[in-house]
């Protein structure tokens, strides 16, 4: 099934073609089902990608640190002696709480080849953001800044060797392009995850995306999912 992306997404004024912040490398045949897997370096844009696809619906975990979306769980679960039987259970309890769930960590690639096999239909979500700023942000919070830029580069090309690899549904995301473009980015995220475009989630998600922020203080996709879930809930108690 085709998520019909656009690869471009207008014209500048000077005619020359605006690129989309997302390239869909391989579509997703079964939207709005299974596991994604949100992939990057730490520093690199994963937060907000995570925290997008979890405001479009995707629940990104059943103990969410609203600092950077990410499952406390599952945390654990890779510090854990034994990641594959860890991973193994925790995959399938995810599963069972809705029909698709995702996942974030931005070391998630030093382990993932050993409990690959066994996650339920993975949708793979590649961020990438310019190395150079990743390893300046990690300079930021104290690490050396050398050594910040090497390990980018390192997990970099093992996610780009990890995907090119496998065959499951593959969508690549420029953070830069994000912050500049995040309408157009959420679209495409929406479309190739879920299958379908809410226009109003959109706005509602593209306003949260804003460069420099500190989460939760300045954005919580976390708080703002809750809002939406308990929205409906009132709706449908008055409607009933």
């Amino acid at each position: 099934m085709s998520q019909e992306c656009p690869t471009i997404v207008g014209v500048a004024l000077n005619g020359r073609v605006v690129p989309n912040p997302c390239t869909v490398v391989r579509n997703n045949p079964h939207p709005g089902r299974g596991t994604v897997l949100v992939l990057g370096t730490p520093r690199g844009g994963t937060s907000v990608v995570a925290g997008i696809c979890h405001l479009l619906g995707v629940p990104m975990g059943a103990d969410i640190d609203s600092s950077n979306v990410e499952d406390r769980t599952f945390q654990r679960v890779l510090a854990s002696p034994q990641v594959v039987r860890d991973s193994t259970v925790y995959f399938a309890e995810a599963a069972k709480r809705a029909p698709i769930v995702g996942v974030k960590n931005p070391t998630i690639i030093d382990h993932l080849a050993k409990f690959y096999a066994v996650i339920p239909d993975p949708i793979l979500v590649v961020v990438s953001r310019d190395v150079y700023a990743t390893a300046q942000r990690e300079e930021s919070n104290g690490s050396d800044f050398m050594q910040g830029l090497r390990a980018a580069v390192r997990r970099k090309y093992a996610i780009l060797d990890f995907v090119a690899a496998v065959s499951a549904p593959l969508v690549v995301v420029s953070y830069e392009r994000l912050i500049t473009q995040p309408e157009a980015a959420i679209e495409t995220l929406s479309r190739f995850i879920l299958g379908a475009v809410d226009a109003d989630l959109v706005g509602r998600a593209a306003a949260l995306v804003r460069p420099h922020v500190d989460m939760p203080n300045d954005v919580d996709f976390v708080f703002e999912r809750m809002l939406l879930n308990v929205g409906a809930l009132i709706d449908q108690r008055t409607v009933a």
